[in-house]
């Protein structure tokens, strides 16, 4: 018995040396990961500002007097004087924007924006899988559910170079006016309006 409680305790202390997180190094910020096939990362925290970086609650967020950061990538226009992070799944905003992850949520309306369930968000005017709005018209925002039928696969989430998701999906060309480099979507999520269903941000035929 007291053999396994020390095992037990050991695990427990490994298990909470190896989070991944923002640690201080050499006067520096940097994020720390671990993964099965490399193990420990050690990666520097975007162009940031060591004194007056603060590791928010929800400790995959950060901010300085300049910036916002999330798992130490600069989250790119965010104001670190009205940044707030939404919830657990990577949600944030400021004051002008929605974030997930460290990408805007393309046309976002922070002040109406909303949660459904992952892969899916909304404002008053478009519903989102991930940062992409689907395309769907006003009165269909209003109709839209989240059906989420692969209970296994609904919360994966995939993030994709800008120019690699724009050689897969074309008629996604006029992203490229945003400014963003990255897309992430939710593939496996699903959704429906009285008359369209969506498997992740297309419409299934």
């Amino acid at each position: 018995m007291k053999t396994k409680l020390i095992i037990a305790t050991l695990l427990a202390l490994f298990l909470t040396s190896c989070q991944s997180g923002y640690r201080k190094e050499g006067g520096v910020w940097v994020w720390v990961s671990y993964d099965e096939s490399v193990g420990k990362r050690v990666r520097m925290v975007d162009q940031h500002d060591p004194r007056s970086f603060k590791v928010l609650k929800n400790k995959d967020f950060a901010v300085d007097k300049n910036a916002a950061f999330y798992v130490g990538r600069l989250i790119q226009g965010a104001d670190p004087a009205t940044f707030e992070v939404i919830d657990k799944s990577g949600y944030s905003k400021d004051q002008q924007h929605v974030f997930i992850d460290d990408q805007i949520v393309v046309f976002a309306d922070p002040s109406t924006f909303r949660v459904l369930e992952f892969p899916y968000s909304k404002d008053s005017d478009h519903v989102f899988c991930g940062n992409i709005p689907l395309k769907i018209s006003p009165q269909e925002v209003n109709e839209f559910k989240v059906t989420n039928t692969d209970e296994l696969m609904k919360a994966s989430k995939s993030t994709i170079l800008f120019s690699y998701f724009i050689e897969m999906n074309p008629d996604y060309k006029w992203l490229d006016s945003t400014g963003i480099n990255r897309i992430i979507v939710g593939a496996w999520g699903t959704g429906e309006t009285g008359n369209k269903k969506f498997k992740g941000f297309r419409e299934e035929e």
